[in-house]
């Protein structure tokens, strides 16, 4: 080894390197604590002397004899980052984790990480996607773990889930088995807040170093061993960066590119970076892996997208044969919060719950309402509990937040209840009688709040808050308060949180809801009353323009003419025991979708028809639809090259991933036959020319050879 070489180590960590008599010294000083490592190179009576005079200036002195730099790499930083104390301090955090998802639950709950289906895309550096698995029954976390255990180049991985679904579980997951896993790493976690914008990332990523860290080492030394994939990299909550409308559009790309190029830059030597989202269109545009090509770095790129848990994930047989007993409608209890408080209560419980007529909701609201009154010995009914924090959601959406300091929420709680108050401490039964700001801050404790960033205070978690929004809705305390302008109160956030709650409510409270935000004229967009007609009524009854709507499953549907889809995109979803009306269906069509026993309705010609089905599988549903009119015509153009060329622009201009709703209507606009088109795409994707994921194709290694050998560069 050279003595620059290990003197380049040295100073990394704040040492002051000298040479005495041909032995290179390494001096630190920092604070009160002065010590120096004696490097030894075979001159005894030297080191001897310099070790005497360092202990009279009262320096620790350590004789080192090291066989490689990743040695002295390895010893600093065990030294330096006392690996011990900070794992410690990642336990911690875990256990606090762990304790804050029990909350709500009967007191003998048990946290247990719920494994979903996923998809596992990989892609290179160039952009191009190795590998697209759908992966069913497994652990997404071990995969992951294993892909940074086991891979030596850098790695970005992209975690992406609805909300509510797992993202961070799995981060936290993915933290304690590579703690677990590996002694020699020191996972970093970073939880980004809602509050802080995207052009100060950078920052962010300082300030979580000194944080952390704790000024105990240098930031470019936390920087320098993150490359070296001694400290990999999670960051959960990518999406709080971004604004609230994730899915418009792909252009928010260009608003994140200082985020993701901060990212980036740390993908040298052995990185391991992972991220968290919900899912959003900008992981899944053009531009993003165009970005990828160009950032002039090599690492892999590795997308997990992850499916909302079955319930058979969730409940073990003996529970979910008490609900196929009873003929319980077990879709109304397909959320996560309900399914963890059925999975944690007693069996006998559960019996008479499905027994009796009080829905799941009202039954796990009732749990909490009368556990509290116990808890804080808290004198009111279920009823007036309910009035105070439905009465604090209202005045949330108008205010439109999810979360505010604590002070704030205190003072809502005592501005808009005086009168509840005055009557409850009349009739306290003991003494002293509480305060009016004592009592707030009894109710700001509550179990239905819980601590947010920044010691601000929310609603413990989305359901909650959309089962008060749906309920003051259908209660009409909106309409109450704000006659005049209450569709303008409550945002199409705030609302699509409702519609999503009700999922598991019942029909008629369902139909109670829909009726309103049918009725009335609020400003929300074409997805938005999509989800409303799906999640609410099970059906479709309006005119959604414009619209893509993916990853999906849909059972027992009828698409029919009264729902018309027009310009819109169905991708990646699923469908079983659906029927549909070609009618149905203006410029609009599936890509990638899967069919299990459907069947169509009033069965027009599908030539004359301007549905499109592209790049489907199904069991014989479609094929006779697709090929019975086509005629027998031999096409005057290439479609196979024209599609292959939206790829391929010139030797050495590749672009990896397209559009294929693009693609499609580019030739369209060409006068290519569409069902020649569809045709052609199923052959490409039947030979592993290309890759369909979603709305996204990829043109494989494959395809490019294909194309070099069959045509011309020349158009």
């Amino acid at each position: 080894m050279r003595n620059s070489d290990i003197e380049e180590v040295y100073k990394r960590y704040g040492y002051i390197t000298k040479n005495i008599d041909g032995i290179l010294v390494c001096e630190y000083k920092q604070g009160r604590y002065f010590g120096v490592d004696i490097i030894k190179n075979g001159y005894p009576e030297r080191i001897d002397k310099i070790q005497n005079d360092y202990r009279k200036s009262n320096f620790a002195t350590y004789i080192k004899e090291y066989a490689s730099i990743e040695e002295i790499e390895e010893e600093l930083f065990k030294s330096f980052f006392q690996l011990s104390a900070f794992r410690t301090n990642l336990n911690r955090k875990y256990d606090v984790f762990v304790e804050k998802q029990t909350i709500g639950l009967p007191s003998t709950a048990k946290y247990l990480y719920i494994n979903s289906d996923y998809t596992y895309s990989n892609y290179n550096s160039e952009g191009i996607m190795t590998s697209n698995t759908e992966v069913e029954n497994q652990s997404v976390v071990k995969q992951v773990v294993d892909l940074l255990n086991t891979t030596d180049i850098p790695v970005f991985v992209i975690i992406e889930a609805a909300a509510g679904y797992g993202k961070t579980c799995t981060a936290y997951e993915i933290i304690k088995q590579m703690e677990e896993n590996n002694t020699e790493i020191l996972p970093f976690y970073i939880e980004l807040s809602k509050n802080r914008e995207a052009r100060i990332f950078k920052h962010i990523l300082q300030n979580e170093i000194d944080e952390q860290f704790q000024n105990v080492v240098k930031s470019d030394v936390v920087l320098h061993q993150i490359k070296q994939g001694k400290i990999p990299v999670i960051i959960d909550g990518f999406d709080e960066l971004l604004s609230k409308d994730l899915s418009a559009n792909t252009s928010q790309l260009r608003d994140i590119e200082s985020m993701l190029s901060t990212i980036v830059n740390l993908l040298d030597g052995k990185a391991k970076i992972v991220i968290t989202s919900r899912k959003t269109a900008i992981f899944s545009g053009e531009e993003f892996y165009e970005w990828i090509k160009n950032t002039n770095k090599k690492y892999d790129v590795a997308r997990f997208s992850i499916s909302e848990p079955k319930i058979e994930n969730w409940l073990e047989s003996d529970r979910l044969e008490v609900l196929n007993n009873c003929s319980f409608p077990i879709s109304n209890v397909a959320n996560p919060v309900l399914l963890s408080y059925i999975r944690n209560i007693e069996i006998d419980e559960l019996h008479n719950l499905v027994q009796n007529s009080k829905n799941i909701v009202d039954k796990y609201f009732e749990f909490l309402l009368n556990r509290e009154q116990i808890r804080q010995e808290l004198f009111l009914d279920e009823n007036m509990q309910l009035r105070i924090f439905k009465k604090l959601v209202r005045i949330m959406s108008e205010f439109d937040i999810k979360a505010d300091s604590k002070s704030f929420i205190k003072d809502i709680i005592k501005d808009y209840n005086r009168k509840i108050f005055d009557d409850y401490i009349k009739n306290y039964p003991k003494i002293p009688k509480p305060t009016h700001d004592e009592l707030a801050e009894t109710l700001s404790n509550h179990a239905l709040l819980d601590r947010k960033q920044h010691d601000n205070v929310g609603f413990i978690n989305e359901f909650i808050l959309g089962i008060l929004i749906g309920r003051n809705l259908i209660e009409k305390k909106y309409q109450e308060h704000y006659p005049t302008d209450f569709t303008k109160i409550i945002t199409q956030e705030f609302a699509f949180l409702a519609i999503s709650a009700f999922k598991v409510q019942p029909q008629e409270r369902k139909d109670a809801l829909w009726q309103i935000l049918h009725d009335n004229q609020f400003p929300y967009d074409s997805k938005f009353r999509f989800y409303r007609d799906f999640y609410l009524m099970n059906n479709f009854i309006d005119i959604y323009e414009g619209i893509l709507i993916e990853d999906l499953s849909f059972e027992n549907m009828y698409f029919r003419i009264d729902g018309q889809f027009k310009n819109s995109i169905i991708s990646n979803c699923k469908f079983d025991q659906c029927k549909f009306d070609i009618c149905a269906f203006d410029n609009s069509g599936f890509i990638n979708c899967k069919f299990f026993n459907c069947e169509w309705i009033n069965d027009p010609l599908y030539k004359d028809s301007n549905m499109y089905i592209t790049g489907c599988d199904s069991n014989n549903f479609f094929e006779n639809k697709l090929y019975e009119y086509e005629e027998q015509t031999e096409s005057q153009v290439n479609v196979e090259e024209l599609i292959l060329r939206k790829f391929i622009k010139s030797q050495t201009k590749v672009n990896n991933m397209k559009r294929l709703s693009s693609i499609r209507e580019s030739l369209k606009e060409q006068n290519i036959n569409m069902r020649e088109f569809e045709n052609t795409i199923s052959l490409l994707k039947r030979n592993s020319y290309i890759v369909i994921n979603g709305d996204n194709c990829f043109i494989q290694r494959e395809g490019i050879t294909y194309f070099n050998h069959t045509y011309s560069y020349e158009q």
